[in-house]
């Protein structure tokens, strides 16, 4: 567990300044205008900068440690996963309004703050006297974490109002949208500047600061999202020929704080138990039947996407056997997925089934069978409240895994050498081991990408939302009946809860049916309504007036 003695740059700063700092107003750098700070007295020195540095950090994306709702809410805007009390048109399900507070509001007002703090350091560091190369690498931090916040808004939003100064509050107020291609061509040169002027690594004690693959990432990310391939493979291959990281052999640990010192891992939240803990791995979204919250539960079709060990689908593999359907699969369902009677957790076996316990289905309408393991530690023993678990935002395995996806949409070459360097060492790694791709055929292999894509970050924040939206399927795979596990082999004589009658998941309880609820305009968020109210100039994303 981390102590004081070894707590990183961010977490220790964060905490500084989030109890106020004394030499300034508590909400310095948080609010606009920000004349009050004392022009005279600060931006003298390279500690000021790092501290205005701390202040753009703090509460940022990459910053930001409490995301409980909206991990939650985003999980259920996917086909991946389901809240415990879903329902059509609850925000928890995925319904998001214009007056929600909670994720639409939040990450908003949360990126724009972010923003005008960017704008603010950007506009006053050059008065700061110290070494001119790390005066450069904090400009490339600060261009990175406010281009990550259009990034964020871009995917979520679409085009939104750019804003790249400071700014007083009756011009903030009277802002307009953006064209979507007029943020997505700034976020890329600004990532693009930032990167040479950041490190591949850094020490110990500058933990959780952004690094020049975390900057090539986002750029490659949004590349890929507007289909610019071979500028996406580029990106992607200057990651790899770094050096500066590699897949762990390693895969449940990653996600726990035992691997939070992982090469694998490019882009994280750092936290520290009890002084910037993570409030939700070890208590959320685990089963209650554990004593967690099961905020989320994973849909049957997440479940069916898993490899048999053989390497083939459950639908072709002659080692799968209905009787037993969990037997023999990929590792990493095991590693993200509490499995119903048969999951062994703190020496005792998961029941799901409500024949056998009064949790989870028994009681929770959305409750689906399957848990989330991927983030709880079993020999976890401190706060729940508060775990020393990063956030992960960027891994090595997405490089390798777009790199291959960019290359093949762009029309390249296709052979074994690059399947060996990508989406097999992803496979290949130690505690997975799965057996290695041969297909060179375009369209079987985007199929196996994109399962492999579903499978390897199952529940990670935000890559299947991305991920169901860029490849045009959001409808397809949305706009459906979502299924939990099998409750019965005769489901027209069962009553005691709703199953499938017929197909292939006959006998399968039916936890939401989202057909006919969805609507294409649900694949971007609606602008908050709050922000609309204050600033009429403002419009409204299609299909939510």
């Amino acid at each position: 567990m981390k102590t004081a003695k070894n707590i990183s740059f961010f977490a220790v700063l964060s905490l500084i300044l989030s109890v106020g700092l004394t030499g300034c107003q508590p909400d310095w750098l948080d609010e606009q205008p920000l004349s009050e700070l004392s022009e005279a007295s600060f931006w003298n020195t390279e500690s000021d900068a790092i501290l205005a540095l701390t202040g753009v950090y703090n509460g940022s994306n990459v910053g930001n440690n409490s995301y409980n709702n909206e991990l939650l809410i985003m999980a259920s805007a996917t086909d991946d996963s389901g809240y415990k009390n879903g329902a059509v048109g609850v925000i928890y399900s995925g319904y998001l309004v214009p007056g929600d507070v909670q994720v639409v509001q939040a990450i908003w007002q949360r990126a724009y703050r972010t923003i005008f703090k960017a704008n603010y350091f950007l506009e006053n560091i050059e008065r700061v006297e110290m070494d001119a190369a790390r005066k450069e690498a904090l400009i490339a931090e600060v261009r990175f974490l406010r281009a990550y916040e259009y990034f964020y808004l871009s995917v979520l939003y679409g085009g939104v109002p750019l804003i790249t100064k400071v700014l007083s509050i009756e011009e903030a107020n009277n802002q307009r949208r953006n064209a979507l291609e007029e943020i997505v061509d700034f976020t890329v040169a600004e990532l693009t500047a930032a990167a040479p002027n950041l490190p591949a690594s850094r020490p110990e004690n500058e933990k959780g600061r952004i690094l020049k693959a975390a900057a090539l990432a986002v750029k490659g990310r949004l590349l890929m999202i507007h289909e610019r391939w071979a500028e996406a493979a580029e990106t992607y291959k200057e990651i790899i020929d770094l050096e500066a990281h590699s897949i762990d052999p390693r895969y449940k640990a990653l996600f726990e704080e035992a691997g939070e010192n992982s090469s694998e891992i490019i882009l994280a939240t750092n936290c520290v138990a009890g002084l910037y803990g993570n409030a939700q791995n070890q208590l959320v979204y685990h089963p209650d039947f554990y004593g967690g919250y099961q905020e989320d539960n994973a849909f049957q079709g997440l479940i069916d996407a898993f490899l048999m060990t053989d390497g083939l689908p459950i639908e072709e593999s002659p080692n799968y056997d209905p009787e037993n359907p969990y037997d023999n699969r990929d590792p990493r369902l095991y590693a993200s997925i509490f499995l119903p009677e048969y999951t062994v957790f703190r020496g005792k076996k998961y029941l799901a089934h409500p024949d056998l316990t009064n949790s989870g289905i028994a009681s929770l309408i959305g409750a689906t069978g399957y848990g989330w393991k991927k983030y709880v530690t079993e020999d976890y023993t401190g706060d729940q409240l508060s775990s020393g678990d990063d956030i992960i935002l960027i891994r090595y395995a997405e490089v390798l895994l777009s790199y291959l996806e960019s290359k093949l949409e762009n029309g390249d070459a296709i052979d074994q050498a690059l399947l060996d360097k990508t989406i097999n060492q992803v496979r290949g790694r130690a505690e997975v081991n799965m057996p290695p791709v041969t297909e060179t055929d375009r369209d079987k292999l985007r199929e196996i990408v994109r399962r492999e894509r579903r499978v390897e970050f199952c529940l990670e924040r935000l890559i299947r939302y991305m991920d169901i939206r860029r490849w045009g399927i959001f409808m397809e795979v949305m706009n459906r009946q979502f299924y939990g596990m099998k409750l019965t082999d005769d489901p027209d004589n069962y009553t005691d809860f709703s199953v499938e009658k017929t197909g292939k998941y006959r006998g399968h309880y039916k936890v939401i049916n989202k057909t006919g609820s969805i609507t294409p305009a649900m694949a971007l968020l609606p602008i908050p309504q709050y922000e609309i109210d204050i600033n009429p100039n403002l419009e409204q994303n299609p299909g939510y007036n």
